[in-house]
């Protein structure tokens, strides 16, 4: 693939820049635990640098990733799931923890199976990249490999119904 030009960026606009950079920010400080100058200091730092990625670097690549409705489609389910899928990997570390669980189970199925790995179209890299998000998001569960060459998908799950 070949770099785009560095033309490409005046296409960016300075409210996306300081939208990304805030939500880098309070992410940042979401997951620091802790409010204080030192954490402050270094979300600043975090999310300037990858601000300055996005903006200089990051969409130099050869894969765009535009986004629809259809394309965040499999977040929905994927978050709703999650508390179920919790609490059966809680059961499952507890019958582990007493001696009656197995390791888990390795399935191989044909992409044609899974919607997100065979998409068509522009968005195709975003609707894979969400789909395979959303099918690793799971507690339980998640994708080994995506070889799209031989048209399968491998998953990993704590117990044999892998999905």
């Amino acid at each position: 693939m070949r770099a785009g030009p560095i033309s490409g960026l005046r296409r960016r606009s300075t409210r996306d820049g300081v939208a990304i950079w805030i939500a880098l920010v309070l992410t940042y400080m979401v997951f620091a635990g802790s409010v204080s100058v030192n954490e402050g200091m270094a979300a600043l730092g975090c999310a300037s640098l990858a601000t300055l990625w996005w903006w200089g670097v990051g969409r130099r690549g050869g894969i765009r990733f535009h986004f629809g409705r259809d394309t965040l489609r499999p977040l929905g389910p994927a978050i709703r799931d999650m508390p179920r899928q919790t609490a059966k990997v809680g059961l499952h570390l507890l019958k582990a923890a007493l001696g009656r669980a197995g390791g888990g189970a390795t399935r191989e199925r044909s992409a044609s199976e899974v919607a997100w790995a065979t998409p068509e179209g522009d968005t195709a890299p975003a609707t894979r990249a969400v789909g395979l998000l959303a099918a690793s998001l799971a507690p339980d569960s998640y994708v080994l490999t995506l070889d799209r060459e031989h048209g399968t998908v491998a998953t990993h799950a704590l117990e044999n119904d892998a999905r």
